[in-house]
Parts: structure tokens; C-alpha cells; sequence
């Protein structure tokens, strides 16, 4: 499943998840690094999330111990639940470092920054999207490339809407939105995301890092 973070604190979408505690479990034992930066050029802030699995992506979300995270060497938020169970958000768009400590002494580290994805911009044309019809974006920058995918998120008073493509080459994506509310206006997010190897991984768990560049615009449904 694709994971994003979208104003981190405003639009993230949430779900339940078995959690365990990282202190109980074996040292032997690696844990899979779900990382995320989403730089929302609009609004000039920075996102930052991450979610740790036992083993594998597919075990169970971990609860690290105080300090077994850091973003930029501050400790994030812990939601308990979510795709991304730590989250920070940071004005500006800046680097961010995670510092994983797992076991004494075992720490690693991640880096990205905005250079690491490709801007991505809504034309200033652009300014309504069809209901019950498609839309079609053609968005400014390059067009989709390898370990990247776009997506279209749009909120709205009673609804929200996301689709997605990583069609490698194509500059534009056709979408069909249904406004089931009485809504004649909404934002419109659009993102460019890459997904990147870790740099540092916790044994043979893996993991990834998505980094997102992220404009929105207020528009028209019609």
C-alpha cells in the first residue's frame, strides 16, 4: 500500500494495528524502517514520518523505547496507530536525518532532502475539476520516472478523494471524481513521490524512505 503523509496533522487517514514493544523483543530480531519526508512546497512545511515493523514489513508495528527515533535529533510525536506511528512536522523544507537506535550501540541512519525528488507543480490554468466526469491534469515538471508515482489528493467539505499512477514516462493523469456532497469548492494536492533504498538498515528487515513533493491550490468543482 502507498502511504503518504498530507499536512501531516490534517488529512492523515488512520487504521488500527497490532503493536508491540521493541524492549520485550529479541536483539536478534530486525525491525523493518517505514520512513517519510513530505515537503509541501505550497505551505513551506516539512512532514516527517516513520513506522517500525518486527522482522519484516508485514509483522507487527513496534513501540520503540524513549529516543529509539529521532527526526533531526528531536523526539517525534507518538500516535499509537496510523500508517506512520511517529510524526513530526517542521516549518520550512529541510533536510531531515533519522537516527534509529535499536540496541546499544546498534544505531542507523538516514538522510534525504528535497533534492531527492523532482518538483512537481499544478499549471496556474488549472482551476476546476469535473464531477462525474474525468479530469484530466497535465502537471509542470518531468514526467513519471522510474521508483516514483503521483498522486491526487482532494479534500472537500464531506468527502475526500485520492488516485494514483506510476504509469514510468506519462506526463498527466485522468482521474473520475465524484462529488457526493453539496461541495463547490475543495483543495487539490499534488504529489510527485519517490521511493528510496535506506542507507542504513537494521539487519535483512529492509525498508524504504518516501519523499514526496507536495503542492496544493484551492479549485471549482463544476
Amino acid at each position: 500500500m502507498k502511504k503518504f503523509l498530507y499536512n501531516i496533522f490534517l488529512c492523515f487517514i488512520f487504521i488500527s494495528c497490532e503493536e508491540d514493544h521493541s524492549g520485550i523483543i529479541d536483539p536478534s530480531i530486525p525491525f523493518y524502517q517505514n520512513l517519510a519526508v513530505e515537503y509541501n512546497v505550497t505551505q513551506n512545511v516539512t512532514g516527517i514520518g516513520a513506522n517500525f515493523n518486527k522482522k519484516d514489513k508485514e509483522g507487527a508495528n513496534l513501540r520503540l523505547p524513549e529516543k529509539g527515533i529521532l527526526f533531526n535529533g528531536e523526539i517525534p510525536s507518538f500516535l499509537g496507530m496510523g500508517y506512520y506511528m511517529y510524526m513530526l512536522s517542521k516549518p520550512g523544507l529541510i533536510p531531515v536525518t533519522f537516527t534509529f537506535n535499536r540496541w546499544k550501540g546498534q544505531t542507523y541512519i538516514n538522510q534525504v532532502s528535497i533534492n531527492d525528488v523532482s518538483p512537481i507543480a499544478i499549471p496556474d490554468s488549472f482551476r476546476a475539476i469535473h464531477n462525474q466526469k474525468i479530469t484530466i491534469i497535465k502537471w509542470e515538471g518531468n514526467p513519471i520516472g522510474e521508483d516514483e508515482f503521483i498522486q491526487v489528493h482532494i479534500t472537500y467539505n464531506g468527502g475526500v478523494y485520492n488516485t494514483n499512477s506510476d504509469l514510468e514516462g506519462v506526463q498527466n493523469i485522468a482521474f473520475h471524481f465524484s462529488n457526493l456532497t453539496s461541495a463547490t469548492k475543495g483543495t487539490l494536492y499534488l504529489s510527485r513521490v519517490r521511493i528510496l533504498p535506506l542507507q542504513e538498515s537494521d539487519g535483512n528487515a529492509g525498508g524504504n524512505i518516501q519523499v514526496s513533493y507536495v503542492q496544493n491550490k484551492e479549485i471549482e468543482f463544476k
